[in-house]
């Protein structure tokens, strides 16, 4: 008798799989159905974003090779010194200022950025010069200390210690350089003693005999040190 039933059990097996099959895809469909406009309206929001990814993709790359060019054209000026010039550009060349408002988005139009900011500093317009070491996207690369370090020196500059205190030892920490980070910490000792606060320039100038005692100016920070920590009683 089991023998005959077996049959019967896997016929009703499968066709209580063939039942829930059956539903879950009428549930399926149902809720399609119900949801077809935004479904459909999801699906092509997916596509714009994939579709304006790649277009945006693109058009960076464009806007990239016109910046380079354009830079590359104006860099002779500001390497010989003819700032202004390099700045403004001329009649048919856009100069630093218009290639860094227009491109800034783009690696090269950053490069500008930072060019613009250099020769505004060199040429005294502090403010300008600020805003645009700003602007510029600092990387940890010794462009990026230098950025930090112009900003700190117009701080300083302006009577803003604390601040410039502040912007030289990230440009200190952004990029180790025998060249340039020594006198990075020295300047941020300095405004700190400037601003008041004496354990941050203990602190700073300990950094410089750390990394840099056999340097010729470490004597001096020796004596800083000595005078901050003074101050600090």
């Amino acid at each position: 008798m089991s023998m005959l039933n077996a049959p019967k059990t896997v016929s009703r097996r499968q066709e209580l799989r063939e039942d829930q099959l059956a539903t879950a895809t009428a549930r399926s469909m149902t809720f399609f159905e119900e949801h077809r406009t935004l479904l459909i309206a999801a699906a092509l929001g997916l596509l714009v974003i994939i579709i304006g990814a790649i277009v945006f993709s693109w058009w960076q790359g464009q806007q990239d090779i016109e910046a380079a060019e354009a830079l590359g054209a104006v860099l002779a000026s500001y390497e010989q010194g003819n700032l202004e010039q390099a700045l403004d550009g001329t009649a048919g060349q856009p100069g630093l200022l218009a290639i860094a408002d227009e491109y800034g988005s783009t690696a090269t139009g950053n490069l500008a950025t930072f060019y613009a900011a250099d020769a505004l500093y060199q040429l005294g317009r502090y403010e300008d010069a600020l805003r645009y070491f700003e602007q510029y996207d600092a990387g940890s690369d010794i462009l990026g200390a230098s950025a930090l370090a112009g900003e700190a020196a117009i701080h300083e500059q302006q009577g803003d210690h604390a601040e410039a205190a502040r912007l030289y030892r990230r440009a200190a920490d952004a990029y180790a350089s025998a060249a340039t980070t020594p006198d990075y910490l020295m300047a941020a000792g300095r405004n700190y003693e400037a601003s008041g606060d004496y354990a941050e320039a203990q602190e700073v100038y300990q950094a410089y005999l750390d990394a840099y005692e056999g340097t010729p100016n470490a004597p001096l920070v020796e004596a800083l040190m000595a005078r901050a920590a003074a101050e600090a009683q």
